[in-house]
């Protein structure tokens, strides 16, 4: 008597189901590429353009993972509020380089204007002029500044060398935009202060002083 076999479970039988798979067991679907793109680069926010791609396919991942199409939901919508954070650390590290810098730009045209004598105090006039804001150019006359430097001339002589930033507590500033500097002078030491801002995306000079006097105060 031959032995009954059963055949075997096609792929497309109740048993096997469409993939082999046993009834009762579901595949998970498949994780959202841009979810993860968007988590991965939101935490790589303080690069500044990777926070603006994490915020964009963070919400291109919220549109993909929608109604469980696929998994990251989640990473999608951590990125959003991540990218918003890092992006805005980028902005605050980016402009404080940049004031750095530009503060550093202006110390380095000190020797312009500290080290003339009466045959180049029209060039050091420039020199402050040229690093000067509009409103201090429109309220500090030619005559003024040229006043101011004959008299740091006199009472300190000409600029030796910038040592380093003042010791604290010399330096006030209503806006945080003023830095000082200890200077060493023919005639001895004495502290720069500068106040400046931005204007046309550029650094300007609001005033400045030599052991508290400034131009300004000539008129």
């Amino acid at each position: 008597m031959t032995q009954f076999q059963q055949p075997p479970l096609s792929p497309g039988s109740p048993m096997g189901g469409p993939t082999g798979i046993p009834p009762g067991i579901h595949r998970p679907p498949p994780w959202s590429a841009a979810a993860i793109s968007g988590f991965v680069l939101s935490l790589l926010g303080c690069l500044g353009i990777t926070a603006i791609l994490g915020l964009i396919l963070g919400i291109t991942g919220i549109a993909t993972t929608r109604g469980g199409r696929r998994r990251g939901l989640g990473l999608a919508i951590a990125a959003i509020p991540i990218s918003l954070v890092t992006g805005a650390l980028s902005i605050v590290v980016g402009m404080g380089m940049l004031l750095a810098i530009s503060a550093g730009a202006l110390a380095e045209r000190l020797p312009e204007v500290f080290e003339a004598d009466s045959s180049t105090m029209d060039a050091a006039v420039d020199a402050l002029r040229e690093i000067g804001s509009d409103d201090f150019n429109a309220t500090v006359s030619t005559e003024m500044v040229r006043g101011w430097l004959e008299q740091v001339a006199v009472k300190h002589g000409k600029l030796v060398e910038v040592i380093g930033p003042a010791p604290p507590g010399t330096t006030t500033s209503s806006d945080g935009k003023t830095f000082s500097v200890e200077a060493k002078f023919v005639n001895g030491r004495a502290n720069i202060t500068i106040s400046f801002g931005l204007e046309d995306y550029r650094i300007k000079l609001h005033d400045i002083q030599v052991d508290g006097v400034s131009p300004r105060d000539l008129e």
